[in-house]
């Protein structure tokens, strides 16, 4: 019986099958903006090393680049003169994408984005999204570390497959939710030793359709999965939702992807009948959680042309940085209506 919402959303994804979805998808663009899965994902902490030491440690994720923060960034950001940072870029062994860029900001007022916040509070990015083996040793070593749950994992089946997921939380409102497929085999793409590479981003949202417009219409983006749900009988979740509210609290989802394929999707959720807080706001460097994901394009510059030409304006607007390890880079970031980040950018010409 599937007892978690988490775990029901995510089915699609984690079992490969696209007769999961309940409602018809939007009609696929015929090119979006977004052309492969994104690269990285960024995330504000005050401490690298404590912020990395579970991906490192639990998952053997292997360093890409440590150093400083070059200056253009930060005024790409624009962040005052007093402003310094420096980066740890994280990526799962052998992974060429969804690699993790940990950034620390000196000289800065931070507030944590999500420190504090409850499921349906909306603003930012609520979490990232990895798939683990023996999840049980993982979620106990995620707790040695000093990371915490809303629940334990959950198992439950959904034939042919035994799955099982739990939502960790982390320093500085970094949330991590870990999916384990226990049976059948995953197949030949996933091969990682406990943890893989990110595969999708979830943000919460207040109305889903000004937010799902904003990825599908201007973006590009096209539905992997969707629909609407209910809990079949009261139970534990990851969303930390008392339990007799799981079969009255609809979660409204829909799972956006750039391309066809394993990784690099988004996911927005909506609690119908919820009210909480907005959290938009904050959802800005040098504010402490995870503040973008990052898409590599061909021509930012087009990129930009064609988002505007379609009635978007860029949050940021395009600027040269010198980005390691990719050099100098043309960027852009535009922000969803719930504030979540999303950055184009393509190498230097």
């Amino acid at each position: 019986m599937i007892r978690s919402l988490a775990m029901a959303v995510l089915l699609a994804a984690l079992i490969g099958w696209s007769t999961a979805c309940t409602a018809e998808p939007s009609a696929t663009p015929d090119k979006g903006l977004l052309e492969q899965p994104w690269q990285e994902a960024l995330l504000s902490v005050r401490d690298l090393d404590d912020a990395a030491r579970f991906f490192i440690e639990v998952g053997g994720f292997e360093t890409v680049d440590r150093g400083p923060v070059d200056r253009s960034e930060l005024n790409y950001w624009g962040l005052d003169e007093d402003a310094r940072a420096e980066h740890l870029l994280l990526r799962a062994p052998g992974s060429q994408q969804g690699w993790l860029r940990f950034i620390r900001f000196e000289g800065v007022a931070q507030r944590p984005i999500r420190v504090g916040a409850r499921a349906w509070d909306t603003g930012g990015y609520f979490s990232l999204m990895l798939r683990a083996k023996d999840l049980d040793a993982v979620y106990d070593d995620a707790l040695r570390l000093g990371w915490t749950s809303e629940s334990e994992p959950v198992r439950f089946d959904f034939p042919p497959s035994q799955l099982a997921n739990v939502v960790l939380k982390g320093p500085d409102g970094i949330n991590i939710a870990l999916y384990e497929r226990l049976s059948p085999p995953l197949d030949e793409f996933w091969r990682f030793d406990r943890l893989s590479q990110p595969f999708n981003a979830m943000q919460m949202v207040a109305d889903m359709a000004p937010a799902e417009a904003f990825f599908t219409e201007l973006l590009g983006m096209s539905h992997f999965w969707t629909g609407d749900f209910l809990d079949p009988e009261p139970g534990p979740n990851n969303f930390g939702l008392p339990q007799n509210l799981t079969t009255e609290i609809p979660r409204r989802t829909r799972i956006l992807s750039a391309v066809p394929g394993e990784t690099g999707r988004l996911e927005l959720m909506q609690f119908v009948g919820l009210d909480g807080r907005n959290l938009a706001d904050r959802a800005a460097p040098p504010n402490l959680g995870i503040l973008s994901v990052r898409y590599e394009v061909s021509d930012a510059d087009a990129a930009h042309a064609r988002f505007t030409a379609a009635g978007g304006q860029a949050w940021q607007p395009l600027a040269t940085i010198t980005l390691p390890p990719y050099g100098e880079i043309r960027i852009f970031a535009v922000r969803a209506p719930d504030g979540a980040i999303v950055e184009l950018w393509s190498r230097h010409r």
